[in-house]
């Protein structure tokens, strides 16, 4: 389903929403779509990792944001330099859980 909405952009996105249309020959109305669809990704990583990185966050929340899986977030922290913040709590209630130690 889609949804028309209007809207005003500077004459340089213009030549760059034409200019990937061209490359991806396609219309620009699918250019846009997949420009948001790439942002929006983009844009809720940055978001977690900045929550995650102020202690706003937990890695399970930062992941959610983000819309990865936690090992992937994990990833996503390691390569933008972060420290992880490991919760022993947790932890040892997870391996007593599993193992029942």
């Amino acid at each position: 389903m889609t949804t028309h909405i209007s809207g005003r952009i500077t004459k340089d996105q213009f030549k760059i929403l034409d200019k990937i249309a061209k490359m991806e020959r396609t219309d620009r109305s699918s250019v846009l779509r997949k420009i948001i669809d790439l942002g929006s990704r983009e844009y809720f990583r940055k978001k977690a990792v900045e929550g995650y990185r102020r202690g706003e966050m937990s890695i399970g929340r930062a992941a959610e944001v983000a819309g990865v899986s936690i090992w992937e977030m994990y990833d996503i922290l390691d390569r933008e330099g972060i420290t992880i913040k490991i919760d022993r709590k947790a932890i040892e209630e997870r391996f007593t859980e599993d193992f029942g130690v």
